[in-house]
This record gives structure tokens, sequence and C-alpha cells, in this order.
């Protein structure tokens, strides 16, 4: 293999599976997860402080259940108790509820896994360029 065109092409080979397949897999899981996420309804929430002390957010679900989580501090900022929250639910299971949009679920997955495809689609233009050139040259 001492021609720099049969290296490149060989190195374009390994981009163009790598990053079709890789690339397709990741935006299948990417919008798998973001359709799991999609539909969760909105409702009304408080933060208060449970009996350890902790701060938790409650709300009422749809079957008259009241339903409490752990408040984190995730996002920068630090709800108060009395605070008002909207609780996104998990229609398959009410006590599932979190204070930040779900609709991001997937979005990492997915811009990888489009980033990845492209260049693999542009490995295979740049094999087929290298396949002219080198067919011309011979």
């Amino acid at each position: 293999m001492d021609d720099p065109v049969d290296a490149l092409s060989l190195i374009t080979e390994l981009f163009s599976w790598i990053g079709i397949g890789l690339g397709v897999l990741l935006l299948v899981v990417g919008y798998v997860r973001g359709a799991f996420f999609r539909n969760w309804p909105e409702t009304l929430g408080v933060v208060v402080l449970d009996d350890g002390g902790e701060l938790v957010y409650r709300w009422m679900g749809e079957d008259g259940v009241l339903y409490e989580a752990p408040c984190s501090d995730d996002h920068g900022h630090s709800p108060e108790p009395g605070d008002d929250v909207t609780v996104h639910v998990n229609p398959r299971d009410p006590a599932v509820g979190r204070i930040d949009d779900p609709s991001h679920e997937g979005r990492a997955f997915r811009t990888t896994g489009w980033i990845l495809l492209g260049i693999g689609v542009a490995a295979v233009v740049l094999q087929f360029v290298l396949l002219i050139v080198s067919s011309t040259a011979a």
C-alpha cells in the first residue's frame, strides 16, 4: 500500500462504515427515547419541606392521589418552600414526575447520530472521488 490514494481510500471506507452504522443506530435510539418522553402531561405542583426537612415537590395525580418526588438543585436554581412548579408526569406511572422539561430527551443521541451520519455520507462521496482519481491516474 505505497499509494497514498489507496491508504486514503481505506481510511474513508472505515469512516463510512463507522459513521453510517453508528449514526443510524444513535438516531434510532434518540428518536425512540424522544418518543417515550414526548407526551408527558403537565400539572401544577408545589415545593414543600417533608418530615425530614428535605425539599420535595408534590402534585395531585389524575387518580386523586398525592405524589411527591425529591427536589434537586440540578439546574442552578433552588426552589423555596411554597414555590409553584410545573410537574411533567409519566402517563404510564403517575407516581413518576419531573420538574425539568422532558422534551429534550434523546437530543444528544440525535445530534451525535446526525453528525456521524453526515461524516459517513461524506466519506462515501470521498470514496467515489478517490475511485475516479485512482482510475484516471492508472
